[in-house]
């Protein structure tokens, strides 16, 4: 599996930086992508893009990027027949000469039905890791990027939030996170304010670039102001 490490370190833990080239160019599917669930064989079509752009992407403080025209197919697929979840990557069987435009999203719902099949199968290590962020980003979309419904937070789904993010933050390599911007977040949004504070005085403000200084602000007036909520960055 590609390492979560790639994504965040290409983002500069919580980068926004967006190439002006991709945007001139037009979302274009391609061929479907084929998955085969391992645990009865049921097939099904995934969307592959030729091209895509990122105008009109959002960037949020969990390292959340909602981009329309760049869609993503999801990690982690649960099958259509028997329900089973299982990873993308390790289960793709060539193309179609058709197109779709399933991407296979899972809901929070899902994702954490997919985080204790895995656990109940002993998946560990990075692949580990991997599903506590999903998860903790799927249930920031479900309670706080979704502009349809307005639910709270049960305090079991909040508990399994914060025990989520403790999880990625102990287990993630943050070594190669020159400015672990997210770390101080995460702390923060699993309401760890002690710890969100240690970090962000780790970090040398003045060394940080300028739209690192407006998300370090960020997180540290909502640290102060005991708010942990997700926030969509000001780009």
């Amino acid at each position: 599996m590609k390492k979560i490490t790639l994504f965040l370190t290409a983002m500069l833990a919580m980068s926004v930086t967006i190439n002006s080239k991709t945007e001139e160019t037009t979302m274009l599917p391609g061929n479907a992508e084929i998955v085969k669930c391992p645990y009865c064989g049921t097939e099904k079509e995934l969307m592959t893009l030729l091209s895509g752009n990122t105008f009109g992407a959002e960037y949020w403080s969990d390292n959340k990027r909602i981009a329309p025209m760049l869609p993503h197919v999801s990690p982690v697929q649960k099958c259509p027949n028997c329900g089973k979840y299982y990873f993308e990557h390790k289960n793709r069987h060539g193309e179609s000469k058709n197109t779709s435009f399933d991407c296979g999203e899972l809901t929070f719902s899902e994702w954490k039905e997919a985080y204790k099949q895995f656990q109940a199968e002993g998946v560990g290590g990075d692949e580990m890791t991997n599903i506590q962020f999903w998860v903790v980003q799927s249930y920031n979309d479900y309670f706080y990027r979704n502009s349809i419904i307005s639910v709270k937070p049960s305090e079991e789904d909040y508990q399994l939030f914060s025990e989520m993010v403790v999880g990625f933050i102990e287990s993630f390599d943050w070594k190669p996170v020159k400015h672990p911007l997210l770390k101080a977040e995460l702390y923060r949004e699993a309401n760890c304010m002690k710890e969100c504070k240690e970090v962000l005085e780790s970090i040398p403000y003045d060394d940080l670039e300028d739209f690192e200084k407006s998300i370090f602000n960020d997180i540290k007036r909502r640290m102060e102001s005991n708010d942990n909520i997700v926030f969509k960055l000001s780009v």
